[in-house]
């Protein structure tokens, strides 16, 4: 098992495994205080078609279990319906 730091995953791509969809980069980490193990990962979520009203970005949360692989240059995730 590698260990990787919390700033390691910080903007990292997000890809969706089952559509092959970039879903955004990490931009947050959701930490349990007490245990120190990672709850979800906050990812700030591409909207298509922004630029026709502004760019909006909207942070989605991703639960850790919805996690298949952190590699060095992108995250896979399980696609759920996720927390906005």
């Amino acid at each position: 098992m590698k260990v990787i730091k919390t700033s390691d995953l910080r903007r990292l791509d997000v890809v969706s495994v089952e559509e092959g969809r970039y879903l955004g980069s990490v931009c947050d980490v959701d930490l349990d205080p007490e245990t120190g193990r990672i709850n979800a990962l906050i990812v700030d979520e591409v909207r298509p078609f922004s630029f026709f009203f502004g760019a909006r970005h909207t942070d989605v949360e991703v639960p850790w279990r919805d996690i298949v692989l952190v590699g060095a240059d992108v995250i896979l995730v399980k696609n759920r319906t996720w927390k906005r």
